[in-house]
Parts: C-alpha cells; structure tokens; sequence
C-alpha cells in the first residue's frame, strides 16, 4: 500500500514578525521541498502544497510515525536557524490527492477529526473547483457523491479532467507528477527591496539567498565549503565605461558544512570592510565548492539539536579572525624540514594552514571508511607472519614551541646559565654543527666567505627554572688565540636561551 504526505508552511507575517525572519512563502515552499528530498526522492509541488511519496522510505527510517517525528524536527529546526516565524501542517494518506485534500480540510478547521476518504468535503479536489457551483447545485457535497454519479455523464458534462482526478484519488491510476530534482550546483539571483548603498546594507539579501542555499544543500546531503556572492550595480549611477557593472566576494571555509550560521558571519565580515562604488539593486549566490555528507546526522554541522556542539569551534573562530582583521595578522606556525633551529618552522597565515589541514583530515577520513576493513584484514595477517613487530624510530631531539627572534645571552654562574634564577638541567647535551650559521636575512645561496657569522659549534640542553618553565638553552665554546710562550689554546663556554617549551 502507498503512503502520501502533503505538507503546507505559512509563514508569520506581521510587521514585527516580517523583520525578523529572511524568508516568505513561496521561499518557504521550496525550501520544505528540498529539505523532503532528503527523505524520498519522489517529490512535487502541486498547488499550495508539497507532496512526498514515502512508500519506499518507510522501512529505511523505521516507519511512518517515526518519518513524521524527523520531518517535523528537520523543518522546525531548519526554520529556528534561519529566524522564520513557520507554521506546517502536514496530512497522510493512500494516494497524493487523499493527502492533499485532508491537508486542505485541516487548514480550513483546525484540529478536525480525521474523515474517511469518501466524506471528505468536495472541493478539497483541485479538479472539481471550476464546477463546484454546478456540482452543489445537485446535491454533489463529498467524494462519496461524486463518485456515485455515472462516469459518462460525468466526462460529457465536466470533461476527462475531473474523471482522472477521481480516478488518481481511488488510485487505480497512477500519478504522472514532475519530481522535483535539485540542481548539480547552486545559483539564485534576487531583487533587493531598496538600493543598497553600503555593504552592511546588502546582508538582508544575503541571508535570503542563505536560506534558499541551506535547504539545497540538506536536499542534496552534501555540506558547503567556498561560494561566490555577486552585486549588481545600478548603471544609472556610475560610469560604466570605466567601472564594472558587478562586484563580487568569494567566501572559503576548512570544513563543509550545511548549518550557514558561520558562513553568514564571515560575509558579513568581509561586508562590513566593502566600498560599494554604487547603489546595488539584485543579488546573486553560487556554490562554488560542495562535498557529499556520508552521515549529515552525525556531522557538527547537523540541524539535529543533539548533534551540534555549543559554541564556535577552533576554525571558525581563525575564519572569523581573519575576515575581521585580515590574513595577515592571525597566523600560525608550521613546521620546516631543515637542520638550522632558527628555519625549523615559519609563520603563515592561520586560515590557509587550517585548510589544508583540515582537507588532510576529510581526505584521511574518506580513505579510512574505505580501506577499513581491508586495512583489518592486513594487519591481522601481517601480526601472525611477523610475530616481533618492528621497533619504532627513537628521536632524542627535542624541539621547542617558541624560538626567540634572536638567541639572548645569559649570564653564568661558576660554568652554568642563570636565567630569573637558578636552573636545573633535564636533558642534553645535542649537538649541532654546521659551516655556518644563517641570519634570518640571509640565504642558503651564498658562500660560505660571505656569511656574517663564523662557522660554530653548539650545545643545546633542556632546563627548567625555578618557577616551572621548560628552556632550550645552548653553549658555544670558542678558542681563544694562545698567550705568548704557550702553545694551549684556551676556550670560553657562552649560554645563549634559544626558545620556550609549551
């Protein structure tokens, strides 16, 4: 047996309400029909409705009931983020047209007790509204009656269209309706309410388009990481033969995601530093970059209320950071393959080292749910033809968070270091030698004859002083010339503090 569901969202629109909330009815509308794709793929939009054939879902979410309780969290949860004041009631039944006229009864009486299909009222049937006059007028007021009058006299009469309309109804015809299929990407194009002549002006579309992204987006299951926002700009209102009719803003992120809440503060962010060299009239979105959520439900980026996390996580906050301050001033360090402590890492901004990153870490996780279980089989293999596994490499170098711009001198007392008190060794020595020691402005191109610092030898050691601190300390020992009359050199022993442990 096939199982309908007609779904109707209205949404608030009084004066306080309508500031509130980006979105009307007919956004609305498509917005429920792309969310219901992600839980059937039969869907159309027939009149004022939406209506989902969930014969085939049922099984796969564990029945009606517990269908409806996901739809209705999916929808109130999807209109809570977006700041929409929604009203959707919903109605089931056998076929499309017994669901739609149950919904349309229930939104003529609210809270009326369920009929059967045969003492629904008749003009909750599209087909029969261009004769409903005529059919009162005989005594026609249900499907029951309509039913009974005979089927020629009903196509000579109120043509072929009201007989299939019944016989859709029965279900002893088939529906024929044009399944709603999202798009590949996502581009929408909007008029504004009124010229926009600042960027902070331009967010109330922005939103708008947001919504209608959100709900393509949980339509498709698939999570957003770059999109392009374009303005156009009235032509009345600027020399077009020296500036360009649009302008645009590319927005990336490290991690895709289908709640927009971050990707709405950081257009707002970069918005906010905009100079609109004229008054903008429309709005265009597109999704530039999308990635298929295998379990959306389990994602942070989740609608579920149990599924999301309190608060912005560690990349949103570098994202937002940056948009606010600027690339160049929120950066993070790195590490570099090189044997001079001072090149062993560098600055660069935090917002491109974040993505890659977190691109290693969705790729790592793509290939792990892939190879899992052939990695398991592998490894139970490999342990029983090698019963001693292989020793892992032992570093004994150690290596600091922090390095100081320029190593600083310190002071002795009798042949140890002194640095805000006394200090007690914990590891070392380690020894690095080179033919020479670079300056940050240096490169590694030049001879050694043109390098301003000798070639050296160090010591660096591990220390810890008196209020608990971790420091990467090393010694130089340098040869002093031999006095007159002796032939020993002597060497002086300097400590230098290089860098700071975490």
């Amino acid at each position: 047996m096939r199982c309908w569901i007609a779904l109707h969202t209205s949404i608030t629109t009084e004066p306080a309400a309508a500031k509130v909330g980006p979105m009307d009815e007919a956004t609305a509308r498509r917005a429920v029909a792309s969310l219901a794709l992600g839980f059937t793929p039969r869907v159309a939009l027939v009149d004022e409705a939406v209506l989902m054939d969930v014969t085939g879902s049922l099984r796969l979410f564990g029945g009606l009931a517990r269908l409806m309780a996901l739809l209705d969290a999916r929808l109130a949860a999807f209109f809570e983020a977006n700041r929409a004041a929604a009203n959707t009631k919903r109605a089931q039944g056998a076929t499309s047209l017994i669901a739609l006229g149950r919904l349309r009864l229930q939104a003529e009486t609210p809270g009326a007790v369920k009929k059967r299909v045969a003492d629904l009222p008749m003009h909750t049937l599209s087909a029969v509204l261009p004769h409903h006059a005529v059919l009162e007028r005989i005594g026609c007021r249900t499907w029951d009656d309509l039913l009974r009058l005979p089927r020629d006299g009903v196509a000579r009469r109120f043509g072929a269209e009201l007989l299939a309309a019944l016989d859709r109804a029965r279900g002893s015809v088939a529906d024929d309706y044009e399944w709603l299929v999202l798009p590949e990407s996502f581009e929408e194009k909007i008029e504004l309410e009124a010229l926009a002549t600042h960027g902070p002006e331009l967010m109330a579309g922005v939103e708008r388009l947001l919504a209608s992204l959100q709900a393509w987006l949980l339509g498709r299951q698939s999570g957003l990481s770059a999109l392009r926002l374009t303005w156009h700009l009235d032509k009345r209102r600027f020399d077009s033969a020296h500036m360009p009719p649009t302008g645009e803003l590319e927005i990336r992120t490290a991690n895709p995601a289908q709640d927009l809440r971050h990707m709405a503060r950081l257009v707002s962010e970069h918005l906010a530093q905009q100079q609109l060299p004229a008054p903008v009239h429309s709005l265009t979105l597109q999704s530039l970059a999308t990635e298929l959520l295998v379990d959306s439900a389990a994602a942070t980026a989740s609608l579920l209320m149990q599924a999301q996390h309190q608060g912005d996580s560690a990349v949103e906050l570098v994202e937002r950071l940056s948009a606010r301050l600027g690339d160049g001033s929120v950066q993070a360090w790195e590490p570099c393959a090189d044997h001079r402590p001072d090149h062993m890492q560098r600055w660069v901004p935090a917002r491109g080292a974040i993505k890659s990153i977190a691109a290693a870490a969705r790729q790592q996780r793509a290939t792990g749910l892939k190879h899992a279980q052939k990695g398991r089989k592998k490894a139970s293999l490999a342990s029983l033809n090698a019963p001693h596994a292989a020793p892992q490499v032992k570093v004994d170098a150690l290596y600091p968070s922090w390095l100081l711009p320029e190593p600083q001198r310190l002071a002795t007392e009798g042949n140890s270091p002194v640095y805000q008190g006394r200090l007690t060794r914990m590891a070392g020595p380690q020894r690095l030698e080179a033919t020479g020691w670079l300056a940050p402005s240096e490169g590694a191109y030049r001879a050694h004859a043109e390098r301003h610092t000798p070639p050296t030898m160090r010591d660096y050691y591990i220390y810890r002083s008196e209020q608990g601190s971790l420091l990467w300390i090393y010694s130089v020992r340098l040869e002093l010339p031999a006095s007159e009359g002796s032939s020993v050199m002597l060497k002086r022993q300097h400590w230098y503090l290089h860098g700071f442990f975490a």
